[in-house]
C-alpha cells in the first residue's frame, strides 16, 4: 500500500499549487488547479521495511506487544491515527512495551530511518540505539 507516497504527492502538489498560484509566473499564465486535501486519518500506524514506504508493511489500529513479522525489520513509520485520545505512539525496543521508546505524533513519520539518526532516547534497554531495524512493540498514547 502506498498511502504515504500519495500523501507526499498531494503535499507536493498542494505546495507547488501556493508557489505556482495566481499572480505567480509570467503574465497571462494559467492559474493552477486547485490543490487536493491529504488522506484523512485513518487509524492505523504503518511499519515498512523500506525506507519511503518500500518493501512488506505491517499495520496496526490497537497496541502491539511483538512485531512479529515487522519486528526489527522497519526502516519506515508512519502514524496516521486520529486525533484526540491515544493519538500518538511509542515505539519500544523491546518486546511487551519494554526497554526505551521513542515517540510519533499522530501525523509524524519516520520516512527513512536507514539515513537518519533516529534514536531511541528513554530509559531503559537499548538507550542510544538506532530505531532502524530495531522496534519490537508499539503503545498508543494521549501523549508523549
Amino acid at each position: 500500500m502506498r498511502v504515504k507516497r500519495a500523501l507526499v504527492t498531494v503535499l507536493t502538489a498542494g505546495a507547488l499549487a501556493l508557489v505556482t498560484g495566481p499572480g505567480a509566473g509570467a503574465a497571462g499564465a494559467a492559474p493552477a488547479s486547485p490543490a487536493v486535501s491529504a488522506p484523512a486519518p485513518d487509524g492505523f500506524l504503518y511499519a515498512w521495511e523500506q525506507p519511503h514506504a518500500g518493501g512488506f508493511h505491517c499495520r496496526w489500529t490497537e497496541d502491539n506487544a511483538n512485531w512479529a513479522g515487522c519486528r526489527n525489520k522497519v526502516s519506515d513509520v508512519w502514524n496516521n491515527g486520529f486525533p484526540g485520545r491515544g493519538e500518538d505512539v511509542r515505539l519500544f525496543y523491546g518486546l511487551e512495551w519494554t526497554g526505551s521508546w521513542v515517540c510519533l505524533h499522530r501525523g509524524d513519520s519516520f520516512p527513512d530511518l536507514v539515513n537518519d539518526d533516529v534514536r531511541f532516547f528513554s530509559a531503559g534497554a537499548g538507550r542510544g540505539e538506532r530505531v532502524n531495524d530495531n522496534v519490537s512493540s508499539h503503545d498508543w498514547v494521549d501523549r508523549c
